[in-house]
């Protein structure tokens, strides 16, 4: 631990010199001896002149230069100002209720954020956000609006996406490919919103932890628990609800969830890949619908398994009643430690989206009920 100031003992005067016995000197060359004597001058003179310099402006720390990090696509450098300032354009303001002069002289509430995820006008942001709208209209850094219909929603992972109504090309950011590199604890994130009265609004943290269920009343979602979240360890700012969570090289990696009473501290952020997979089934035309397993499962690591005896992997909290795994005969406090023979954990989660699984696939899960292990063989659905 460092202390203030110097450590005890040590006044403002030069070191003195410690005196030590001196054997009889040997003879040596002349020249041996000059060398020797100018070394040593040009060690005091040097020793003064660093405390000399020490005096006047105190201690001076060493500058290290080092190479930017190298990532999937090349050196990366997590400079939030170059991240921030290329992300702001395609960061947008989503009003859900029409607002006046006089609203927003009090505290205006009604704005949420998003981001333009393709150039023909999807616009990301969480459900969360678009609660209780009564209109949508997107508004651009660049001071247009337009209107905006919901072009789909997956309200497992908490995700809406908006059709903004303009044909003008508009700068989209990109996602993250979840396969090469999947958020991690310790990695950085950065969140860029545009909350009212600020055109940009920049946070930074750590990735904390991953693949966290959120409950339905934290997160205020009309369908349910919202999984596969990922939390931050910075300041949450309610107003950032819906904006995008960017990797170092800034990409999107997840979307801001302004979660409430019982959600996990820090800054909330919604799946990455479930807002991406989203968004390229609109483009296709084709249908919305997300897949789903039909239960809501929290994961188990093996340490709190262990603790209090279980099997790690997913503890089921709650079962969709008519879905998929309440048709398979799975009950509240299975434990599911396997699907198709993979373990479940953190980065594979009891969650047909992340586990990339698609409407009307059978799989098998590995159950464990009662202390008895079992096969159960559940066909996805979708919703």
């Amino acid at each position: 631990m460092v202390e203030d100031g110097l450590p005890g003992g040590v006044d403002d005067a030069p070191p003195q010199p410690l005196v030590l016995p001196v054997p009889e000197p040997r003879r040596r060359p002349p020249t041996l001896a000059i060398v020797l004597l100018s070394a040593s001058v040009g060690l005091v003179g040097g020793a003064a002149a660093a405390w000399g310099v020490y005096q006047r402006l105190g201690p001076v720390e060493r500058i290290v230069a080092t190479q930017p990090s190298q990532g999937p696509g090349g050196p990366v450098t997590p400079s939030y100002q170059s991240i921030a300032a290329s992300a702001a354009p395609s960061v947008v303001k989503v009003l859900t209720r029409p607002l006046s002069a006089a609203d927003l002289a009090g505290r205006p509430t009604g704005f949420a954020v998003g981001f333009v995820a393709s150039a023909d006008g999807l616009v990301v942001t969480s459900a969360h956000a678009l609660n209780g709208a009564t209109r949508l209209r997107v508004a651009f850094p660049d001071g247009h609006a337009v209107d905006a219909s919901v072009a789909g929603t997956d309200l497992v992972h908490g995700i809406a996406v908006l059709r903004a109504a303009d044909s003008r090309q508009l700068p989209p950011l990109s996602f993250a490919d979840p396969e090469a590199q999947a958020p991690r604890p310790g990695d950085l994130a950065i969140t860029v919103g545009s909350p009212p009265f600020a055109a940009t609004s920049v946070t930074a943290g750590q990735i904390s932890s991953t693949g966290r269920v959120v409950p339905a009343a934290a997160a205020g979602a009309a369908g349910g628990a919202v999984v596969d979240v990922t939390t931050i360890d910075a300041t949450a700012d309610p107003s950032e609800d819906g904006a995008p969570v960017l990797d170092a090289a800034g990409r999107v990696i997840g979307v801001v969830l302004a979660g409430g009473d019982g959600a996990p501290p820090g800054v909330l952020a919604l799946s990455g890949r479930s807002a991406a997979d989203l968004v390229a089934a609109i483009e296709r035309g084709g249908s919305a619908r997300r897949p789903t397993l039909g239960v809501d499962a929290v994961v188990l690591d093996p340490a709190t398994a262990v603790a209090v005896g279980l099997r790690s992997g997913a503890l089921v909290r709650a079962v969709v009643p008519g879905g998929p795994s309440d048709a398979a005969g799975l009950v509240a406090g299975d434990v599911v430690t396997a699907l198709d023979g993979i373990p479940l954990d953190a980065q594979h989660p009891l969650d047909a989206v992340t586990l990339n699984l698609t409407e009307g696939q059978r799989v098998v899960l590995t159950v464990v009920h009662a202390g008895a292990e079992r096969s159960v063989s559940v066909v996805v659905g979708g919703g």
